[in-house]
């Protein structure tokens, strides 16, 4: 009867093991967006539309886009988009937590042991593969469609101890968009 004790544990310990899920981790203050952090100080809506172009108030808006990832303090914020970017924002600050790089020529640049990596729509998945090889091993894809064609990829970012995710699609080997959450996204989201 020990024998099937044992080997009981040992089954249930493996399976723990095996949904643990390892993934790549960014510091939060080594992401840049033009050279701006991805949360900020704004001035008013002006300057910031000078920066990412003409914004529009949105009045629905799913749960990922409600809070400001990397945050313990809980924001009253409004949601302004266009077709490059999402904004989160309060009454001082803003942080952008969706950026199109289809539509856009705007840049992210992350600092990741020791490397400046730029992120924009030249961006391949086959960098991603070697830059990030744990999070590429978690990719999510669509059921019929090949890896290359499209694929979801996570970053774990890490704000002292608060954690968030950078979540990637890539369509046709290419990123295509970047989204910031508290949760995984997958290409399906």
């Amino acid at each position: 009867m020990k024998k099937y004790y044992i080997v009981i544990v040992f089954l249930i310990v493996s399976n723990i093991f095996s949904q643990n899920k390892k993934y790549d981790t960014i510091l939060f203050n080594d992401i840049k967006l033009n050279e701006h952090q991805l949360f900020f100080k704004y001035e008013s809506i002006r300057a910031l539309e000078k920066c990412f172009g003409k914004l529009i108030k949105k009045e629905n808006s799913s749960e990922y886009e409600n809070e400001i990832p990397l945050t313990r303090k809980k924001y009253q914020t409004n949601k302004f988009s266009n077709n490059e970017v999402s904004l989160l924002i309060t009454k001082d600050s803003v942080f952008v937590y969706y950026l199109n790089f289809e539509v856009s020529k705007k840049e992210i640049v992350l600092k990741y042991k020791g490397k400046k990596i730029i992120l924009s729509e030249k961006f391949k998945l086959s960098q991603f593969k070697s830059l990030f090889p744990d999070s590429y091993q978690n990719a999510s894809g669509l059921p019929v469609v090949s890896f290359d064609q499209a694929a979801g990829v996570s970053l774990i970012i890490k704000n002292k101890n608060i954690k968030a995710y950078m979540n990637f699609a890539f369509y046709d080997g290419i990123l295509s968009s970047v989204v910031f959450s508290k949760k995984i996204l997958t290409i399906r989201d």
